[in-house]
């Protein structure tokens, strides 16, 4: 797989943040996507999490279990708010607050920033918000990445309302 990403977000911010790895209903379309590669990683250090999906080597989704008034990510831990798989977080987790999805009407895809993370309520990261989408979208544009999208479109979330759609993704053909 590829490198990780430039967090946007300081780590420090994330470690207090109620929000991250955190979701409403048990089958939310943001929880955290793997690529076969990643889940691998993943499954390496032999984390307490799971996945959705029963079989290796595929694409997964993370397991949501039930946490506070919602459910988190089965690989997070509520009480310091840390990642048992962090060194090989997968993609969908390092580029958050940005968000690959589908445009309302699904005749695009889109790069967009998740307005749910309080951090982009500040300043100093609002304003390198746009050069870190520019970032994003350059990456997933990359000739490795597109085709990785185009053979799992999975990684590509439903519409979500609380997303603010910013800029078209282009993946190329298949």
């Amino acid at each position: 797989m590829q490198p990780q990403l430039p967090q946007l977000i300081p780590s420090e911010i994330c470690l207090d943040c109620p929000v991250c790895c955190r979701f409403p209903e048990k089958q939310a379309a943001l929880s955290p996507f793997f690529f076969p590669e990643e889940r691998a990683q993943a499954e390496q250090l032999k984390p307490e999490g799971s996945f959705r999906e029963a079989g290796k080597g595929l694409p997964s989704k993370a397991q949501l279990v039930a946490c506070g008034h919602g459910f988190a990510c089965s690989f997070f831990n509520p009480e310091d708010h840390t990642c048992q798989v962090y060194e090989a977080r997968p993609l969908d987790c390092s580029m958050y607050p940005a968000v690959i999805m589908h445009s309302r009407d699904h005749g695009k895809v889109v790069v967009g920033a998740d307005m749910k993370c309080p951090a982009l309520k500040r300043p100093s990261v609002a304003a390198r918000l746009g050069s870190y989408l520019d970032l994003i979208q350059r990456y997933l544009e990359s000739t490795t990445l597109s085709s990785f999208i185009r053979k799992y479109p999975q990684f590509i979330s439903e519409f979500q309302e609380e997303v603010v759609e910013v800029r078209e993704l282009s993946l190329g053909k298949a």
